[in-house]
């Protein structure tokens, strides 16, 4: 795989995945045949090529194949594949090129309506008697003219795409438009060169240069449309490539230099000033100040970063200066994993896309059948003249079958619902996930990190006769502002709340007692005593009371209760009380099970804590089921036992021991904020840690699927319907045959729709 080296690459199970940028693919027939050209290739294990976003995932055997053998296969398929060794320039440069076609179809597009003008001008006397005066012939010879710089030069990818499917030996969308176009203008040509011809048959010879040219210009018009979503297809992923700042600014011996942002390793020392985007995921060496994280997380409110925190490309340095030592750069950094993902999610087929696939492959094959049949039972059987009449039935089939709906109605909705996703912190692995997020019927979420927020929180105070509350909490504060515990700091923490002051206590002589508890000297205007804070055994040494067995089987009954770690607190030779210290529910964590609900989805709660304690957070959050007392290693048996009873079960969790459940549940929802294992595990990554993102996920992988079925519907439903009109089944009833015009107006409109359809999830609301 040396020298060049494709956009996203990610190995997994010992195969490696390539995503290809390819140019040229114009409908459902194209993609069949990159991936039949793909596939082909010994080494290449599945090919998936995507139309909308116009790109090939490929998955191959490592060190089997090389990059080079697949753009062969690809470029001897008739298209091209772009590429560079820097995922960014890749992005880009795929991004310009998008720019620059969509800008050249408009070009065309406006020379070919300026030529198109005149054409329907001279093919239209009763409406523009002027024309009558300007002998025919002369017309017609002008009109003639005129088309042909429409057919080849505004239609000429039409003509190409043509001629390599031809090579080929195989048909798709381009055949279609080429051959209707081209017959109608050979046709005309020849009534104008030769009107002889016709003449002597006691018929006036006709032509339909308007036919041609106008059919050119409106299926151009599609196409532009087409080109303007695909160019929007990789916005989502452009966004977040776009965050990181092309310089940085090095620190290297001492000395402070401007370099690009590819020079920088892991490891390198950066300095980051105030206003100025951070550049790759790091860790703060010195300095302080506050980030805004928004474009990332989502989160409006900034962030305090200091010595030793860890900061994410792409965030804002807001009013200090920070120095940073490198972490994460490239493909392994934050903003381009999340950009894998994006990318992942739109370039995959989901399982509903597999029968448009199977249509497709047949489809034009079917159209050209059906145009030959049609133009012969009009040859045998029509009205005089009988050549006019097949020729109108051949091109109008031809022309309105163009199968561009039935290519664009799976990759355009995952497009937009996954960009849409995508905005609003919702990151989709792959499109299968998105589909699978539909069917889901039960939910169960890891409860420590997830439905909590992972962090300790004193939850209740319970006291002896004597003391009040916020007396023992100032007591504990003495000994507990001491250490760096997570439950000392959270009982620091709660004495900050209820803004606490020490009075006349003060305290000296802290000792800490290692997986027992603190102690400290206190004294006041009174006495001088010894404070303990820790587990009972080590704070009632020196008590000796007979109701200590009594008040700690209560504080013991509790804390069970509320899944809480207790601290008690002695002084002297008297205990004094107990704080209670646990995690606390997560806020938004009750909206979010409610709105589970519904959606008809059954909630399930996973903990290790005991029954009282998991019935309790359960109960709070009003989830009807839980399951306690669960081992680490025990939660995919937890996913497996609902799913073996016919549940389609997704896991949401955060932790390296969620790998597994994750992996066994029908979909894997990971938060952002958790371990890498857990994200690689999962098939949705949460961005933020916004528990609603839960229930929206749902949400949106049910519209995004009922768009895909719309779509495909449409697309199916107006080939039926519309082939047979344009055969000419209404002729012997109505005396009306469907002209060629309306047909490609009919075709044109049809893409329309699909892609219209589609974009109707961009406005897909952020509350569930």
């Amino acid at each position: 795989m040396e020298g060049d080296s494709p956009r996203f690459e990610t190995e997994k199970l010992g195969r490696i995945k390539l995503t290809l940028p390819v140019q040229g693919m114009t409908c459902a027939s194209c993609v069949l045949r990159v991936e039949k050209a793909l596939s082909g290739v010994k080494g290449v294990e599945k090919a998936v090529v995507n139309l909308a976003t116009e790109s090939a995932t490929v998955e191959i055997v490592p060190n089997f194949v090389d990059l080079s053998v697949l753009k062969s296969a690809v470029e001897d398929a008739g298209y091209k594949v772009i590429d560079t060794a820097d995922e960014v320039e890749a992005l880009k440069a795929e991004s310009e090129e998008r720019l620059r076609h969509y800008r050249n179809l408009w070009k065309k597009f406006g020379v070919g309506a300026a030529l198109a003008l005149p054409i329907l001008t001279g093919s239209m006397p009763e409406l523009f008697p002027f024309v009558k005066l300007i002998p025919r012939q002369l017309v017609d010879g002008v009109m003639m003219l005129l088309t042909i710089p429409i057919l080849f030069y505004v239609g000429g990818q039409f003509f190409k795409g043509f001629w390599v499917a031809l090579k080929h030996r195989t048909a798709d969308m381009n055949t279609l438009v080429a051959v209707g176009t081209s017959s109608a203008f050979i046709y005309s040509s020849v009534a104008t060169i030769w009107p002889e011809l016709f003449e002597s048959t006691g018929k006036a010879a006709q032509v339909y240069f308007d036919t041609s040219a106008v059919i050119i210009v409106l299926i151009l018009l599609g196409k532009i449309l087409e080109a303007k979503a695909k160019w929007k297809s990789s916005e989502a992923v452009r966004k977040l490539l776009a965050l990181q700042p092309s310089a940085v600014h090095l620190i290297l011996n001492g000395e402070e230099t401007d370099v690009p942002l590819t020079a920088v390793q892991v490891g390198s020392v950066l300095r980051v000033k105030p206003g100025e985007r951070i550049p790759v995921d790091a860790t703060v060496t010195d300095g302080f100040s506050t980030v805004d994280e928004s474009a990332l997380t989502g989160e409006s409110i900034p962030v305090e970063r200091t010595v030793g925190s860890s900061v994410l490309g792409g965030t804002v340095c807001l009013d200090g200066s920070l120095v940073l030592r490198a972490e994460k750069i490239g493909k392994e950094s934050f903003i381009s994993r999340m950009a894998a993902l994006v990318e992942e999610a739109q370039t995959t087929k989901p399982p509903v896309q597999r029968l448009a696939d199977k249509i497709a492959s047949i489809f034009v094959p079917a159209v050209m059948v059906a145009a030959i049949l049609s133009a012969a039972l009009w040859a045998l059987l029509g009205p005089s003249p009988v050549l006019v009449h097949s020729l109108m039935a051949f091109v109008a089939v031809l022309i309105i079958a163009c199968p561009c709906a039935l290519g664009l109605a799976t990759p355009t909705a995952i497009m937009v619902g996954t960009g849409r996703g995508a905005e609003m912190g919702i990151l989709v692995r792959g499109s299968d996930a998105l589909e699978q997020a539909g069917k889901i019927t039960s939910v169960v979420f890891d409860k420590t990190g997830t439905l909590t927020v992972g962090e300790m929180r004193v939850a209740e105070i319970m006291v002896r006769d004597g003391i009040t509350d916020n007396e023992l909490l100032g007591l504990a504060v003495l000994a507990e502002v001491n250490s760096d515990h997570p439950i000392a700091k959270a009982v620091v923490e709660e004495a900050k709340r209820r803004a606490l002051v020490a009075g006349a206590v003060v305290s000296s002589g802290f000792r800490n007692y290692s997986g027992k508890g603190v102690e400290v000297n206190v004294r006041d205007t009174k006495e001088s005593s010894i404070l303990r804070v820790g587990r009972l055994e080590f704070v009632t040494e020196q008590t000796g009371e007979d109701e200590v067995k009594l008040f700690a089987e209560q504080v013991f009954a509790q804390a069970e209760e509320l899944a809480a770690t207790v601290l008690f607190v002695s002084r002297g030779s008297a205990l004094l009380g107990a704080i209670l210290v646990s995690d606390y529910i997560r806020e938004g964590a009750v909206e979010t099970v409610r709105s589970m609900k519904k959606l008809d989805l059954k909630v399930s709660l996973l903990t290790g804590d005991g029954e009282a304690a998991a019935k309790r957070v359960a109960s709070l959050l009003g989830v009807d089921n839980f399951f306690a007392n669960v081992a680490p290693d025990g939660k995919f048996k937890s996913v497996r036992q609902l799913q073996d009873s016919g549940e389609i079960v997704a896991f949401v969790g955060d932790g390296v021991n969620d790998a597994p459940a994750l992996a066994q549940a029908d979909l894997g929802i990971a938060m952002a904020s958790g371990t890498d294992i857990a994200i690689e595990a999962s098939d949705i990554t949460l961005v933020r840690n916004d528990l609603n993102l839960v229930p929206l996920s749902v949400g949106l992988s049910r519209r995004t699927l009922r768009v895909i079925k719309q779509n495909l519907f449409w697309a199916f439903f107006y080939n039926v319907i519309l082939i047979p009109l344009a055969a000419g089944a209404l002729y012997p009833v109505t005396g009306w045959q469907l002209n060629p015009m309306i047909a490609s107006v009919a075709m044109a409109l049809s893409s329309v729709s699909v892609v219209s359809n589609s974009l109707r999830l961009k406005k897909l609301s952020a509350r569930p």
